[in-house]
């Protein structure tokens, strides 16, 4: 049997917990063959964002398509496209790509720095998610693919704010409910027909979050790679992400999810 294989396009992270490296890991610890297209290079630490150098937009065309041409890529995952020249040279290499591709927006990092210009959010919305299977904004990138400052507090707003997206995109939007308060975080799914599906769990204290957001999107890659339809890939990714934050080690005074030892269990 050949080896699942998917393509991230995403950005580079310096501290290995996020981006590119945290893709990587995933796809490996899920029994697949992760292929990388480098957006940006992105000097950080969990907490901090010193710098962001972009690639430019024609060599990040070039690493997706010779990826698309040279191997069997069942499964697309993109994380930061940082600038508008980059979402469209990314938009324009997928316009032939046929399998499902999981969107996560990655807009603001867990410190609150910015990760994308705001020009290209318009040009995300035009382009990207007409082709887009899943998108995957956690609190922050929800409320601001809204364009509302108003809070989002509870499970159920936290729905319906995922429902006005599915509907505005005709997408699958999985919201991450991470950012709310309360001891358990909710997960909600809704599909293109607006079907809401719901996951809970205890939230795990004391943890450094970072670099969950694109392992859990990289993790949807893997499985629907393998051959899952939507709803039991992102269950089993749910399942994935818990127990790498359940996992996690510390390493000297930074908190780090470690992806090696986990499997989809």
């Amino acid at each position: 049997m050949s080896t699942p294989t998917y393509l991230s396009i995403a950005g580079s992270d310096c501290s290995a917990g996020a981006g590119i490296q945290a893709d990587l890991k995933a796809g490996f610890a899920l029994g697949c063959y992760p292929l990388t297209a480098i957006t940006c290079v992105v000097s950080e630490v969990p907490g901090k964002v010193e710098g962001i150098v972009p690639m430019e937009p024609q060599f990040v065309a070039e690493q997706v398509r010779i990826c698309l041409r040279h191997f069997p890529v069942t499964a697309i995952k993109t994380g930061m496209l940082y600038s508008p020249e980059i979402v469209r040279a990314v938009t324009a290499e997928l316009r032939d790509f046929t399998g499902p591709i999981v969107v996560d927006p990655v807009m603001i990092a867990t410190a609150g720095e910015p990760l994308i210009l705001q020009a290209a959010i318009s040009v995300y919305e035009q382009s990207l998610m007409p082709r887009t299977t899943l998108l995957t904004p956690n609190l922050d990138e929800l409320q601001r693919l809204l364009g509302t400052d108003t809070p989002i507090s509870t499970a159920d707003e936290l729905q319906q704010a995922a429902l006005v997206l599915a509907n505005r995109y005709n997408c699958a939007v999985l919201a991450k409910g991470g950012h709310l308060g309360g001891n358990t975080c909710t997960d909600i799914l809704i599909l293109k027909d607006g079907t809401a599906h719901r996951w809970s769990h205890p939230r795990t204290l004391g943890i450094s979050t970072h670099g969950t957001g694109c392992t859990l999107s990289s993790a949807i890659a893997a499985h629907l790679s393998m051959g899952h339809e939507l709803v039991p890939a992102v269950e089993l990714s749910l399942r994935y992400i818990a127990q790498a934050i359940a996992h996690s080690h510390k390493l000297g005074e930074l908190w780090a999810v470690n992806h090696h030892n986990n499997s989809q269990g």
